[in-house]
C-alpha cells in the first residue's frame, strides 16, 4: 500500500473517528442489555425497539439540519404537539378520512418551519431567540386545539401505520426511506453542500454565490416538516393527541444530535450518526430501568450526557483550532 492510500485511509478514520465510536458504544451497550434481559437481544424487541424510536429519528434529523447551519431550533417540540393534535381532531372516521387531517398537520410543521427560516434569515435574528418564542406560540395554538388529551386519530389509518408488508413494519419501511432521502439530500445534493458551507463560514457561502437566506429558510421549512412527522407517528402510536407529548423531545433531539457527531459550531452531520445516537439514549434508558431507577434520574442522566456531549465538542474545536 503507498503512502497516499495510507494518507487517505487515515484521512477517512479521522474524519469517520465519532460515529465509529459511537457505534462501538452502541454495541457495549446493547451486551449490556442483553446480559439484564435475555430477551432484548430478540428479532421482535428490536423491531419494537426500531419502531417506537422512529419519532426521535425523526425530530434529530430536523434539529442536525438546523445546527449544520450553525442554528439551534429549540420549537422542534412544540411543532411535534402541534402536529399531534391536529392529527387527533381533523380526522374522522370514514375511508380517507384521515388526508385532511394528514395534510393540515404537514402542513402546520411546514409552515412553522417557514415561519422560523424567515425570522433568522430576513430578520437577522438569533436562532435561538426566534425558536424559543416560536416555540411558546406553537405550543399555544396546540393547547387551543385540544386543552386536554384526547380525540381521534384515524384507527384505520393507525393500524396501516402499526401493519407490515412482507413482515416489515410499514412505519419501519418508512423510516429507512426517509433515512436514505436524508442521506441523499445532506451529502448528494447541491442543497446539502449549501447547508455545510453555511455552517462553516457563512461570510464565505455568501461570497462564493450561495443564497444563504433562500438555504435557511428551505432547511428551516423542512425542519418543521420532519417534525410535523415525528408528530404523527406519535398521534398514530397513541390512537389520541396530547398537547404535551412533544416538550421533552426538544433537549432529547439536541442530545442526540450532538452524540450523533454533529457539530454545535455547524458545518459537520452524520445521518448514520443520528440512528446510533437514538439508539444510544433509548438503550440507555432501557437500562436504566432494567436496574429500577426511577424515571426522573433519567432525565439527570440525560442531561449528564449532554452537558459531556457538549465538553467533548467544545474541547474538539480548541484542538483543532490550536
Amino acid at each position: 500500500m503507498d503512502n497516499s492510500s495510507v494518507r487517505k485511509k487515515h484521512n477517512f478514520l479521522y474524519r469517520k473517528k465519532q460515529v465509529l465510536l459511537i457505534t462501538i458504544l452502541l454495541i457495549v451497550l446493547i451486551v449490556v442489555s442483553t446480559l439484564l434481559d435475555r430477551v432484548f437481544f430478540s428479532v421482535e424487541n428490536f423491531s419494537n425497539l426500531m419502531t417506537t424510536s422512529l419519532p426521535f429519528i425523526f425530530v434529530s434529523f430536523a434539529q442536525m439540519l438546523v445546527i449544520m447551519t450553525g442554528g439551534i431550533d429549540l420549537s422542534v417540540g412544540s411543532i411535534i404537539s402541534l402536529s399531534n393534535v391536529l392529527c387527533a381532531v381533523l380526522m374522522i372516521n370514514k375511508p380517507f378520512g384521515f388526508v385532511f387531517g394528514l395534510i393540515v398537520a404537514l402542513a402546520a410543521g411546514a409552515a412553522a418551519g417557514f415561519i422560523n427560516g424567515i425570522l433568522v434569515a430576513k430578520g437577522k435574528l438569533q436562532p435561538i431567540i426566534v425558536t424559543l418564542a416560536t416555540s411558546s406560540v406553537y405550543l399555544g395554538i396546540a393547547l387551543w386545539v385540544l386543552p386536554t388529551p384526547g380525540g381521534l386519530v384515524h384507527p384505520g389509518f393507525a393500524r396501516a401505520m402499526d401493519s407490515d408488508i412482507a413482515g416489515i413494519p410499514v412505519a419501519l419501511i418508512i423510516g429507512i426511506l426517509i433515512t436514505c432521502i436524508m442521506f441523499f439530500l445532506v451529502f448528494r445534493t447541491k442543497f446539502g453542500n449549501s447547508v455545510l458551507a453555511i455552517g462553516g463560514n457563512e461570510g464565505s457561502a455568501f461570497s462564493s454565490g450561495i443564497q444563504v437566506n433562500k438555504v435557511k429558510i428551505i432547511t428551516y421549512t423542512l425542519t418543521g416538516i420532519l417534525s410535523s412527522i415525528a408528530g404523527i407517528f406519535l398521534a398514530t402510536q397513541m390512537y389520541s393527541g396530547d398537547p404535551a407529548v412533544g416538550k421533552n423531545f426538544t433537549m432529547q433531539s439536541i442530545t442526540i444530535t450532538v452524540i450523533g457527531g454533529t457539530s454545535l459550531a455547524g458545518g459537520k452531520g452524520s445521518v448514520l450518526g443520528i440512528i446510533s445516537g437514538v439508539f444510544i439514549l433509548v438503550i440507555i434508558n432501557n437500562i436504566l430501568n432494567l436496574v429500577g431507577l426511577n424515571t426522573f434520574y433519567q432525565f439527570i442522566f440525560q442531561g449528564c450526557i449532554l452537558i459531556f456531549a457538549l465538553g467533548v465538542s467544545s474541547f474538539k474545536l480548541k484542538y483543532t483550532a490550536a
